[in-house]
C-alpha cells in the first residue's frame, strides 16, 4: 500500500506542475487566489487527481474491504480534487487530504480511513523539523495552507495539527525537536479555534516540557492564511505573547467552564 500511496502522490503531483488544461486550471487558479507559489507547491508536493486517473486499490481502499469502501464511496470522491499529502516526520507517504477547488471556502476533508490516523502526524514536519530543532521552538497551526503559507513567508519552524487535537503523539513528536511552543489558531465567531488553543495549552502545561508557551491571537475571523494575505510575516509575529502562569491558569479555567 505505501507503494501505492507513494506513486499516486508522485503522479498527481506531476500532474499539478504540468501545462494542463481546463480542469487543472481551475485547481490552479484556487491555489493563485490561495497566494500558494509555485515553489510552495513544490516544497509541499501538492498535486491534482484528474477525472479519469486511475486510483490504485491500495490508495483507495487502504486496507479495508472494497466492498465496504464501495458503501462510503471514497474511490468516486477523490478524483477532480487537489491533493494534498501528508509525510510523516522522515518524508514518508502517510495519507492525504484533499480539496474540490470550486469550493471556497478552504475547507479539506480526508479520503483515506484507518489506518491513517492524523492525531499520529504533524503537517509539514518532514520539512520544517531541522529548523523547529535549531530555533528550539515550533509554531503551530490548524490548516494545512495555514502551514505551507507560514513556510512560503519565512516562519519556516512551523507544523501544522491538521485541525485536530493535539494528541499524546503529537506531543512526543514535538519533544523532539524543541522546548518553546507558540500557538496560533483560527478565530471564530463560534470560539472553537479559542478553544483548541485553550486545550492545547492546558495539554502542553500538562506534559510540562516548554520552558515557554506562547499564543498569536489573531483578529476575529482570520486564521494566519488570511492573514498573511494582508500583512507581512513580521506583523504575524509581532501578535506574540508569552504566556505567564496566571494566563495558562486563565486558558484552563475558560476551558472548564465550557465543558
Amino acid at each position: 500500500m505505501t507503494n501505492d500511496l507513494s506513486e499516486f502522490i508522485h503522479k498527481c503531483h506531476r500532474n499539478i506542475v504540468s501545462s494542463g488544461d481546463n480542469e487543472l486550471a481551475v485547481a490552479k487558479a484556487y491555489l493563485d487566489g490561495r497566494q500558494v507559489s509555485d515553489e510552495t507547491i513544490g516544497n509541499s508536493k501538492i498535486g491534482y487527481c484528474y477525472n479519469d486517473q486511475p486510483i490504485p486499490n491500495g490508495v483507495k481502499f487502504f486496507g479495508k474491504d472494497p466492498e465496504e469502501i464501495d458503501t462510503w464511496g471514497y474511490s468516486s470522491t477523490i478524483k477532480r480534487r487537489i491533493i494534498v499529502p501528508v509525510f510523516d516526520e522522515f518524508g514518508d507517504a502517510a495519507g492525504f487530504a484533499t480539496h474540490e477547488p470550486s469550493n471556497n471556502d478552504g475547507t479539506f476533508w480526508w479520503n483515506l480511513p484507518k489506518p491513517f490516523f492524523k492525531g499520529n502526524h504533524l503537517f509539514f514536519l518532514n520539512n520544517t523539523r531541522k529548523f523547529i530543532y535549531d530555533l528550539n521552538k515550533v509554531y503551530l497551526v490548524e490548516g494545512y495552507v495555514d502551514t505551507i503559507l507560514l513556510y512560503q513567508h519565512g516562519i519556516y519552524n512551523v507544523a501544522g495539527l491538521m485541525g485536530t487535537a493535539l494528541t499524546q503523539r503529537k506531543i512526543s513528536l514535538i519533544m523532539r525537536y524543541c522546548d518553546n511552543v507558540c500557538l496560533c489558531m483560527d478565530t471564530d465567531e463560534n470560539n472553537s479555534g479559542q478553544k483548541a488553543r485553550d486545550k492545547a495549552i492546558a495539554t502542553l502545561n500538562e506534559f510540562d516540557f516548554c520552558d515557554n508557551i506562547s499564543v498569536i491571537d489573531l483578529p476575529m475571523k482570520e486564521d494566519p492564511a488570511s492573514f498573511l494575505a494582508n500583512n507581512s510575516a513580521q506583523d504575524l509575529l509581532d501578535l506574540e505573547d508569552v504566556l505567564t502562569s496566571a494566563k495558562i491558569k486563565d486558558a484552563k479555567d475558560r476551558l472548564r467552564k465550557t465543558k
